[in-house]
């Protein structure tokens, strides 16, 4: 009764552990489902970042190419203002030498324009003269002659200054158109140069206006650029925490799902351990059951060592724990502690309760019908040859004499003389 009692009780612990266990598995499963939800919504959230990094990662590379576009066109620009300048500067060198020149030639021209001035002076003093000359008739000019070498020279003077005057009057014409082309020459090349400078100077200074409208488009998209990367270093960063986020959220998941497992595992193996239990204490009142019975019948044999731990060695062959070799074993090694109680398996008479090189001390009872009992390895004998012993009575103690290795009883059945294994008539071992 005591025994179903204790089963019953098992039973209901087994099932309040695995209630609580069920019990505990919901409210885990409550929390493991809110953290998933976190997890969920933080990774949505992650995500969503991701794709406005990714939004300003595009913004930003699309800065760059338009600031890279800038900046090949500002060194273009400033390569071609350097380009300009510096033609500029020869240009302005030009100008200073051509003004050096024009000056130079100024003082040509001018004395070119004295000479011609003179020359003209002349021109027009002699044509007077020639003039005056030429109104006379040659019988005027012979009649003022003072001879005729006189009148000849002067008619040949007359002649030559004629001649001279018409060259005369080709040279001046000549020089005077030299003079002038000269000038217009001079005027042409000082406007060439000064409109080339001009339009230069203009070129120029629209470089530097539209460097300077470049360099503000530069600083714009770097300023854009640099506003885009710290808005980036903050989606990174909130990227960062809502990972960090996830991660313990993740990690408490984990603990979650480790605790509950653990707990589970905790709860089968209590479960377990209680069935297990009330499953011996079923095996054990059933062997117990089974041993009354069996002890009830006075035929059958009680087990020989009263406190007997396990069978060391069972009947059969085996490599001998002595000798080595392989041998058969005719009983059973039965494991017990020293001077603990051997008892006569069945009732019967003693007839032998002696010394053995082998067995040590031992005891032989003969129980009718061929059957015998041998107990050997005894430290002390308590029956005596011929000594009736009733069942379960104390015959000897437990020892280690003989050929023996440690504290046991080693027993045995022969009927007829031949052995027998004595698990085959022993009751059933709890």
């Amino acid at each position: 009764m005591k025994k179903r009692y204790i089963i019953l009780v098992l039973t209901i612990t087994a099932a309040l552990l695995a209630s609580f266990v069920f019990e505990g598995s919901r409210v885990f499963s409550s929390s493991l489902k809110d953290i998933e939800n976190q997890i969920g919504s933080a990774g949505d959230k992650k995500d969503n970042i991701a794709d406005q990094i990714g939004e300003v990662n595009d913004q930003i590379a699309a800065r760059q190419q338009e600031l890279d576009a800038s900046t090949r066109r500002y060194t273009e620009m400033l390569r071609e203002k350097q380009q300009n300048s510096d033609e500029l500067k020869q240009q302005l060198e030009d100008l200073d030498d051509l003004y050096a020149s024009i000056a130079e030639l100024n003082g040509t021209i001018a004395e070119m324009e004295a000479q011609y001035e003179a020359a003209l002076a002349l021109f027009f003093k002699r044509a007077a003269i020639t003039s005056r000359y030429s109104n006379y008739s040659s019988l005027k000019l012979f009649t003022e002659s003072r001879s005729v070498f006189t009148y000849t020279n002067l008619t040949r003077l007359v002649s030559n200054m004629l001649e001279n005057d018409v060259d005369e009057m080709e040279r001046l014409k000549l020089m005077k158109q030299d003079i002038e082309a000269k000038k217009q020459m001079t005027e042409l090349t000082t406007l060439d140069l000064q409109a080339a400078i001009a339009e230069k100077e203009a070129i120029i200074e629209k470089l530097i206006n539209d460097q300077e409208i470049l360099e503000e488009d530069m600083q714009a998209s770097r300023a854009a650029i640099a506003k885009l990367e710290a808005e980036e270093d903050k989606l990174e960063e909130e990227s960062k925490k809502l990972a960090a986020e996830i991660k313990a959220l993740r990690a408490e998941y984990d603990a979650i799902l480790e605790r509950q497992r653990r707990e589970k595992e905790e709860a089968e193996r209590k479960a377990r351990e209680a069935a297990e239990r009330a499953e011996r204490e079923r095996q054990q009142q059933e062997q117990q059951q089974q041993q009354n019975e069996w002890l009830s019948d006075p035929n059958h044999m009680v087990f020989p060592a009263v406190e007997g731990i396990r069978i060391s060695s069972p009947y059969g062959w085996r490599i001998h724990p002595v000798y080595k070799t392989r041998k058969f074993h005719n009983g059973i090694d039965i494991a017990a502690c020293y001077g603990t109680d051997i008892i006569a398996a069945l009732s019967g008479t003693v007839t032998k309760a002696r010394w053995n090189d082998s067995y040590g001390y031992y005891v032989l009872i003969y129980h009718g019908d061929g059957m015998t009992t041998l107990y050997g390895h005894c430290s002390k004998l308590l029956v005596k040859e011929g000594d009736y012993v009733e069942r379960g009575q104390r015959i000897a103690l437990v020892g280690s004499t003989g050929v023996s290795t440690g504290n046991h009883l080693h027993f045995e059945i022969r009927i007829d003389g031949e052995t027998r294994d004595p698990m085959d008539y022993l009751p059933p071992m709890n």
